[in-house]
């Protein structure tokens, strides 16, 4: 007991010299270190000393507030170090000296921490720091009436009931609870708090008040206590100041009510904590600063309480962990053996990693060692495998020449006995080997090039004496980065080279035979329009020469001009017959050279309100073709967009590009072969076409410009060129958007052109009775002939200029003609399509076609299946047409 009063005596003697030294030197002011250049914006006065650890928790929450303001204010904390002995002359004291010591400096906003400091501020603001707002912190309690419109803040309340439930959950046997107290009546606060708010509990748990003015009186009253007891510390100054011995002195568990005031050392309980009770303050004091007004904010009830158990007083008393409430802290929990022994512990297991590292890799080493040679034996059994069964004859020499291995295939090719490879005789070999070539001296020529210059590599043929052909390949062989031999290859491509020849052979052979038919098609082009003419020319002639006397001196004349127009159409049919007997000039062309040949000769013809564009890809490939036939389709092409497009304005524009078809383009043209195509579209912005249009494009004969526009044949001629070039062609079209036809070629393959055929007509010279003859022709000049020759024949013709007029003619009067002698080729409506439609109404009437090139064995063929009599080909004469109309007449139309 006498150490226990000596050291209380020492302890009471230190601490009333720091309370004097606070008399005569106060603490110094406290600036946050972030402030702002015009100096602190808050002043934070503080009740108590630097000593007391809840004034210090207070202003250490609201500086750190303040300090993680962006951009931080700045703040000045002030111990008031007030007393309970500290009275009006002390007051005047400070007065003076915060007067002469913020003389110039303007506070925006004052934090007052607990009653003292409070008062103080609201005394002195107007001398001290007028036209500043407050928040106060640390007050239980304010009268309302006395708030000022720049006064606000958060009050500050323990809560001993919460306290008192957190020990009954510890201890459910607790009967006696024992408040601490002394001359500052916190104890009795916190008897009147339990009492009210847990009445049921005064009938189980004795409440009492232990109050002592000595240590020794406080220990003396403590130490008896039975286990069933508990102790609840208040803000009683004498059981802080010797917390520790009573905390160990103390045979029951010590609750607290405040942080930090009662840690360490309280088993736990609901605490206030004053830096959190500080931080609110703070928050509220920076609201001011952003521009509210303090009597705008309503008084803060406080903060939330932190429930908390010390780890080595629950150990002490025995309770266990999971009897604490869900969220509370456990502090003081000692260091685990790996935060005791972390260094020892890193250490020892770094050791047995890098030595449990090193055995795995070993391990994995000599797995990864015993998988590479299973692999290595693997690859070796395959690659022997591989060299002896492959068709290629391989032979590996040394960098010397020397022969260091072969294959089968090798020895096979050269006819090389196994036992002579075995010897491994390199001059018996070589005079096997050289017994066979050709062209020995320069094959051993080549082998020395190639091994004084040991880098290189060669390709190519050798032929041999019995006529077999092998491709030779020679490379180095590389070890290391080093040359240390060579490998030879041979292949033989015998039956490629003789295949080769007889496909070359055959080739031209066909080429020769679609040239003629290519021809062909051309001339049939022209003998069509040809024709046309020369029957005007001759019916005209003849008709001329009969009307003239024998002995007339025009007669002679015109004799001639029916002879030179006979050998005309003479001509036309040799043509015909004979053209496909010309040799094609199969060449490697360029399609940018004809494009831009043909555009130049557009210019030349074409209106001038078209306007003619060429996009030209660098780098397409050129194509196999007959560069005749390729100007003939590019012009028919041109001149048909140009046609599309009358006078204007309007834009021709041709595109040549490398394309890469898509799968559905292939599908729908399977002659197309692999790999990129030439492309070549051309496009126009005329008056288009509909769907119906579209599909019989290309139909021979078919054909929507006016009479004297054209024959319908161009397109057709493009279609067979284009087929007889291995290509494609498709066209894309819309009434009112224009036309585009897309032409796709393959680079360098052998054209091929769709076959022509001519159909012979007969004749003989009955004459008529008078029948009424529908002659149906666009070319009025042979409507004129042909109706001069039936008239001469005893015929009547009727006359009609197209289709569509000839088909309302024969609406109009049903039987009224005895036969239909129509043209084939026909703008809008066709020969065919006349009699068609004269078939699909029922009519039987007898028909003949005329025509100045047939072109298809189809169309003759249709022809005959709509009961077509007979097709008169032009020019005609007056004998084969009465021939013709008098078998039509006599004869029956099938059925």
């Amino acid at each position: 007991m006498g150490t226990t009063r000596h050291s209380s005596r020492v302890r009471a003697i230190v601490l009333t010299l720091i309370v004097c030294a606070g008399f005569f030197h106060r603490a110094p002011a406290q600036q946050t270190p972030k402030a702002k250049k015009d100096g602190p914006a808050v002043l934070v006065l503080v009740s108590r000393s630097p000593s007391d650890t809840w004034a210090v928790a207070e202003a250490s929450g609201i500086t750190r507030v303040l300090g993680e303001a962006t951009p931080p204010p700045g703040a000045v904390v002030e111990y008031l170090d007030w007393q309970g002995s500290s009275g009006p002359d002390y007051e005047e004291r400070m007065t003076a000296y915060y007067a002469t010591k913020f003389a110039r400096r303007k506070f925006r906003v004052v934090v007052a921490a607990d009653e003292p400091a409070v008062e103080f501020l609201i005394r002195r603001r107007a001398a001290l720091f007028p036209n500043t707002q407050a928040v106060f912190c640390g007050l239980r309690s304010f009268d309302e009436t006395r708030r000022e419109p720049w006064f606000t803040g958060i009050f500050e309340a323990n809560d001993p009931p919460a306290t008192f439930d957190f020990a009954r959950r510890l201890q459910p046997r607790l009967k006696r609870f024992v408040i601490l107290e002394d001359s500052t009546q916190s104890g009795q606060g916190a008897l009147r708090k339990i009492r009210d708010a847990r009445p049921e509990a005064a009938t189980e748990v004795s409440l009492e008040l232990l109050r002592a003015d000595t240590a020794q009186a406080l220990f003396e009253g403590v130490e008896e206590l039975p286990p069933d007891s508990a102790v609840l510390m208040t803000r009683a100054r004498l059981a802080r100041r010797v917390f520790e011995e009573l905390r160990d002195r103390c045979p029951v568990p010590i609750y607290g009510l405040r942080a930090p005031m009662h840690l360490p050392g309280i088993l736990g309980g609901v605490l206030l904590d004053g830096e959190q009770h500080g931080a609110e303050a703070g928050r509220i004091a920076l609201r001011l600063l952003a521009g509210e007004k303090a009597g705008d904010i309503p008084f803060s009830p406080g903060v939330p309480y932190r429930v908390v158990a010390d780890h080595g007083q629950m150990q002490r008393f025995g309770f266990p962990l999971s009897a604490l409430p869900p969220g509370c802290e456990v502090l003081n929990i000692p260091p685990s053996v790996w935060q005791r022994h972390r260094r020892v512990l890193l250490g020892s297991g770094a050791v047995i990693v890098v030595l449990g590292a090193l055995v795995l890799a070993l391990l994995v080493l000599l797995r990864q060692k015993r998988a590479a040679a299973a692999r290595l034996d693997r690859s070796l059994s395959v690659l022997s495998a591989t060299f002896d069964s492959i068709s290629d004859g391989v032979l590996v020499v040394s960098k010397a020449g020397k022969m260091t291995n072969c294959n089968g295939r090798f020895l096979e090719l050269w006819k090389v006995p196994r036992d002579l490879a075995e010897k491994r005789d390199d001059s018996t070999l070589l005079q096997t080997v050289y017994g066979q070539l050709k062209d020995a001296d320069a094959f051993l020529k080549r082998v020395q090039e190639l091994y004084a210059h040991p880098e290189e590599s060669s390709s190519d043929l050798i032929e041999f004496t019995d006529g077999r052909v092998f491709e030779r390949d020679s490379r180095p062989q590389r070890q290391g980065g080093e040359i240390v031999g060579r490998v030879w290859s041979f292949r033989d491509a015998t039956a490629r080279r003789r295949a080769e020849e007889e496909r070359l052979r055959l080739s031209g052979q066909l080429a020769q035979a679609q040239k003629m038919e290519a021809l062909g098609t051309l001339a049939g082009g022209i003998a069509h329009d040809f024709n046309n003419m020369l029957t005007g020319i001759l019916g005209c002639s003849q008709l001329a020469l009969d009307r003239l006397p024998p002995t007339h001196p025009a007669a002679d004349e015109l004799r001639q001009v029916i002879e030179a127009g006979e050998r005309a159409s003479d001509l036309v049919r040799q043509i015909l017959t004979f053209s496909r007997k010309r040799t094609p000039e199969k060449k490697v062309v360029s399609l940018e050279s004809i494009v831009r040949d043909t555009l130049r000769l557009m210019r030349a013809t074409a209106p001038a309100g078209i306007e003619l564009a060429a996009e030209l890809q660098p780098g397409v490939p050129p194509v196999l073709a007959d560069p005749a036939q390729m100007h003939q389709a590019v012009l028919n092409l041109c001149t048909n967009a140009v046609h599309a497009m009358g006078r204007g304005p309007g834009e021709l524009r041709v595109i040549l590009a490398r394309s890469d078809p898509t799968p559905e383009l292939r599908e729908a043209y399977p002659q197309l072969p692999a790999g990129p195509l030439v492309s070549l579209s051309v496009s126009d912005t005329g008056h288009g076409m509909d769907a119906a249009t579209l599909a019989r494009v290309f139909e021979p004969f078919y054909s929507t410009k006016a009479t004297g526009e054209g024959t319908g044949l161009g397109l057709a001629v493009v279609h067979g060129i284009v087929q007889a070039h291995e290509g494609a062609i498709f066209a894309q079209s819309e009434p009112g958007h224009g036309t585009t036809f897309t032409l796709l070629f393959p680079p360098a393959s052998a054209p091929i052109a769709e076959p022509t055929a001519i159909t012979p007509a007969g004749s003989s010279i009955p004459r008529g009775h008078g029948e009424s003859i529908l002659v149906v022709d666009d070319e009025p000049i042979v409507c004129e002939v042909a109706a001069t020759m039936l008239r001469r024949l005893g015929y009547q013709p009727v006359i009609a200029h197209a289709g569509e007029r000839a088909l309302e003619l024969m609406q109009a009067e049903p039987g009224a003609c005895a036969l239909v002698f129509t043209d084939l080729n026909m703008p809008r409506m066709t020969g065919l399509d006349l009699i068609r439609r004269l078939r699909e109404a029922g009519d039987r009437v007898p028909c003949l076609l005329t025509t100045g090139y047939i072109g298809s064995g189809a169309t003759e063929a249709e022809a005959r299946a709509l009961g077509v009599s007979d097709i008169v080909e032009k020019p005609f004469t007056e004998r084969t047409l009465g021939l013709a109309v008098s078998t039509a007449l006599d004869g029956t139309l099938p059925a």
